[in-house]
């Protein structure tokens, strides 16, 4: 491969390779362990009989992905962060990415068996020296990562991450979260052994960043489970030592604490893909025994500001990261690790002190009839009915011509025991009627993907499949 050039920084930025990275349960795996794995996997790659540019890595485990990442860095290879691992996301991604190799922990997925080369990842190996490991410098405008969009507007659009950039990101994250200090000369003092459970797959930016990266580039140490049931996460939990964060989602959140009486003590919960509850942040708190702060970003820009729920509504940025409103009053976030200048996707109200609350998502305002609306404030109203234990509306990629009628919302709900009718009423007493959903899917369980985000394309595919079958309550 050709090699990228430009100013490097250690492959593991604070210089030690004998730093514990990884914890298990059991066994914990060094830096050094890590980085000489990741080794022998490169020179596999460089064997491999046809040129392979990028690495579609879709290991589970924290320590197979973080050494397929490894690889990917040692060797000038892009790693391909799909958003989901639907077999339709997975083939667009390899068609506009020919030259891929699939990196998998122990058999390839048997849907993708015949579609593009594999290769396992190897289990972590025991360096011979870890004190005496040389950590390569990697330059820092080497393209890493191409982190995809989890499809909740969408197609999944890919958006490139740098080395150096992604060092910034995780530094600015550390210093926002009272993970690290600056002293006199401006240099970050990294807190060392915060260990991480993570809820969330390191596919996702937000797992990458808050997770590996703060791992990979801080000192954190990285647990290799991934729960997602509560009993599991209550079980992970306990098998790391103090302190500890988890991080997770507002989805994993809600039925942790609805399902656990007793829950163990965190040192501190991290919550990002949707706003949290102030209520739910309360409860998480108290349940959980340690402060619960929450990320606000995005794939195209990374995480860029934080806030603590339970005693601010306001977010405030991260290091560097400035907001700027475009000729047509949207604001446009920069500066620090965000890669180029972005569009945000949310109506931002400006607060004093470089604070801003958020006002719902741009693409979430709805006219309907000349009637406008927004997708956040008729959720909010189909979740208060009682009964309802979630639901969610969306506009229809087409409407349904067989009805002859304008386009209409339609909503999907999980609400044991409740009719459509008895919705549908309640809704009607509360909203304008040319908000009503038509159709109303009622569904057992929401059709959330593994960060708990329900994507366009899930809302869609359903549907599709209940369109000529919805009961007329």
């Amino acid at each position: 491969m050709t090699p990228a050039t430009g100013k490097a920084i250690p492959l593991f930025p604070d210089g030690d390779a004998a730093r514990v990275l990884l914890h298990d349960g059991e066994t914990c795996w060094c830096a050094a362990d890590v980085l000489a794995t990741a080794a022998a996997l490169a020179e596999s790659l460089d064997s491999q009989p046809r040129r392979v540019r990028h690495l579609v890595n879709l290991a589970a485990g924290r320590d197979r992905f973080l050494v397929g990442l490894v690889a990917g860095i040692l060797s000038d290879r892009v790693t391909l962060l799909p958003s989901t691992r639907s077999r339709g996301t997975l083939d667009d991604l390899l068609d506009e990415h020919p030259d891929s190799i699939v990196l998998h922990d122990e058999s390839p997925d048997p849907d993708l068996a015949n579609r593009a080369s594999h290769l396992a990842i190897p289990p972590l190996q025991r360096a011979l020296e870890p004190s005496a490991t040389v950590i390569p410098g990697i330059p820092t405008n080497r393209h890493v990562a191409r982190v995809f969009t989890s499809g909740t507007t969408g197609r999944p659009q890919g958006h490139d991450k740098h080395w150096g950039k992604l060092v910034a990101n995780a530094r600015a994250a550390a210093v926002a979260l009272g993970c690290a200090t600056h002293d006199d000369a401006g240099v970050e003092e990294m807190s060392a052994d915060l260990h991480l459970i993570g809820t969330v797959p390191a596919q996702h930016m937000y797992g990458f960043e808050s997770l590996v990266l703060a791992a990979l580039c801080g000192r954190a140490v990285l647990s290799t489970a991934q729960p997602f049931f509560p009993e599991d996460i209550v079980a992970a939990i306990k098998r790391l030592p103090r302190p500890r964060r988890l991080v997770t989602t507002p989805y994993h959140l809600h039925h942790l604490l609805e399902t656990a009486n007793t829950l163990p003590a965190c040192d501190s919960i991290l919550s990002a893909t949707a706003p949290l509850d102030v209520a739910l942040a309360r409860h998480g708190e108290a349940s959980l025994d340690g402060p619960l702060q929450e990320i606000y970003g995005s794939t195209e820009t990374g995480q860029i500001a934080i806030r603590r729920p339970t005693h601010d509504d306001g977010w405030r940025l991260l290091d560097g990261i400035r907001l700027d409103d475009s000729t047509n009053g949207d604001v446009v976030a920069s500066g620090g690790h965000v890669e180029r200048p972005v569009l945000l996707g949310d109506c931002i109200h400006r607060l004093p002190h470089g604070r801003f609350r958020l006002a719902g998502r741009r693409a979430n305002q709805v006219n309907i009839a000349g009637k406008r609306s927004s997708i956040e404030h008729l959720n909010a109203i189909l979740r208060a009915i009682d009964g309802v234990v979630d639901g969610q509306f969306f506009l229809p990629e087409r409407p349904d011509r067989s009805t002859g009628q304008p386009q209409r919302l339609a909503a999907v709900v999980c609400a044991p025991g409740l009719t459509g009718a008895t919705i549908r009423r309640a809704l009607r007493e509360r909203i304008d009627p040319v908000f009503l959903p038509r159709p109303l899917l009622r569904v057992e369980r929401m059709p959330v993907n593994a960060t708990g985000k329900i994507t366009r394309e899930a809302l869609e595919a359903l549907l599709e499949r209940t369109r000529e079958t919805e009961e007329s309550d």
